[in-house]
């Protein structure tokens, strides 16, 4: 094999590296919202959103989804969702998002801070979304829930 074709699959080998970064929990606070994401830094890879409006004692659920998987939900404003967190289930009203043109989707759903699914995923090691019948699990290690629950709580 000629020497440049070592090069070329080294210098793949280390760009598939790089994009394969893992998912990771991140918190941030503006002066208006505070956000709890889990996704890659730098990117536009998010797996889930818990974000607020500061003190207003509503934490927002927003879960990006491939367009196919909304599809069925495309001409209405609001699709069902269930999240399940330690022995905590509970069915939410979500908002649909569908973008064709941009190939994005999305549902979010409001969550009064005080409500048990929250407290029950703050003791949890993962949670799991169920929407447009797809079940997602997501990790809980090292989210800072407890620390976003404070910026969203009314004073």
């Amino acid at each position: 094999m000629p020497r440049p074709f070592f090069v070329f699959l080294a210098l793949g080998l280390m760009a598939g590296a790089a994009h394969a970064q893992e998912r990771e929990w991140m918190l941030d606070a503006s002066e208006e919202d505070a956000y709890l994401i889990f996704g890659v830094a730098d990117s536009d890879d998010v797996g889930v959103s818990l974000w607020c409006p500061l003190r207003r004692g509503i934490v927002n659920l927003y879960l990006p989804r491939p367009v196919q998987s909304l599809e069925k939900a495309a001409g209405q404003k609001e699709a069902g969702l269930t999240v399940t967190a330690g022995g905590e289930t509970v069915s939410f009203r979500g908002k649909v998002d569908v973008n064709r043109e941009a190939d994005s989707a999305s549902i979010e759903a409001e969550i009064p801070v005080d409500h048990p699914v929250l407290a029950a995923m703050a003791k949890a090691d993962r949670f799991t979304v169920t929407a447009g019948g797809e079940e997602i699990v997501f990790p809980l290690f090292e989210a800072d829930l407890a620390g976003l629950l404070e910026f969203c709580r009314k004073t």
